[in-house]
């Protein structure tokens, strides 16, 4: 508060001239204690901290749904079934199939699983690493969900350890020949990524990215199957299998 010194008024902080008597006040006279009462201080400082409290908030939010793990979909397979998915996509491969090759969701996931065991993540003490440890489909008529499993850490700072953690993640892709009319017949198909999760927090299309970046080992040991998807020239998605023919060629298997 500010003393009047005419009339002795007390004004609340901020006035330049009394609001009883109009004489100015004597802002010098303020010590350093009055301009810390809080009704002096700006509403604007409390916004801002509020503004910080809930950004806050909303991150550690947004955090614990991404380290709350979801189950994976998809029907497990055996080895039998990799090795049945295996013989197929040789069938395409050397072209020896007249029709398309019809995939089960539960070959498929065994196949993925066979494809995991040549994915080798270094650990690196100390340094941030993942591992991925599972991968599965559920196909869906006109979309695939695809769930994975990565462990996160362990991170030591210090005598500290944090983690590990096992993190999932989840997109949903739909394939797309093109826009319509304009694409041949034996066109290829594109992936277009409608949603992805991790975790439990959702991930719209436009920024599903992040859930992509579990897939980048597995895809970098599986040559021979993404050169098989580029030349796909059908694709019929119905619920647990897909039925997949593709340009009529031949390639030298390793």
């Amino acid at each position: 508060m500010i003393r009047c010194p005419q009339c002795g008024y007390e004004n609340a902080l901020g006035h330049i001239f009394c609001m009883q008597c109009r004489s100015k006040l004597d802002i010098q006279a303020l010590d350093s204690k009055a301009w810390n009462e809080p009704e002096f201080k700006p509403r604007s400082g409390r916004g801002r901290r509020l503004v910080w409290l809930v950004l806050f908030a909303g991150i550690a939010f947004g955090a614990a749904l991404a380290f709350w793990p979801m189950p994976l979909e998809g029907h497990k397979g055996t080895e039998a079934d990799a090795q049945q998915a295996r013989r197929k996509i040789l069938l395409l491969e050397k072209g020896l199939s007249p029709a398309s090759q019809l995939f089960a969701e539960r070959e498929i996931n065994a196949y993925l699983g066979l494809l995991l065991r040549n994915v080798h993540s270094p650990r690196i003490q100390g340094v941030w690493a993942t591992v991925l440890q599972a991968v599965e489909v559920a196909i869906r008529p006109n979309a695939i969900t695809i769930s994975t499993v990565s462990v996160w850490g362990p991170v030591t700072v210090g005598s500290l350890k944090l983690g590990p953690w096992n993190v999932t993640s989840q997109i949903t892709v739909v394939p797309e020949r093109g826009p319509r009319g304009l694409a041949p017949h034996n066109a290829g198909f594109r992936w277009t990524i409608r949603s992805g999760r991790i975790g439990h927090l959702p991930l719209p299309g436009p920024v599903s990215a992040p859930a992509t970046a579990a897939l980048r080992p597995l895809l970098g040991a599986s040559f021979r199957e993404r050169a098989l998807l580029t030349n796909v020239t059908h694709l019929e998605l119905e619920e647990g299998q897909v039925a997949v023919a593709v340009k009529n060629r031949a390639w030298q298997s390793p």
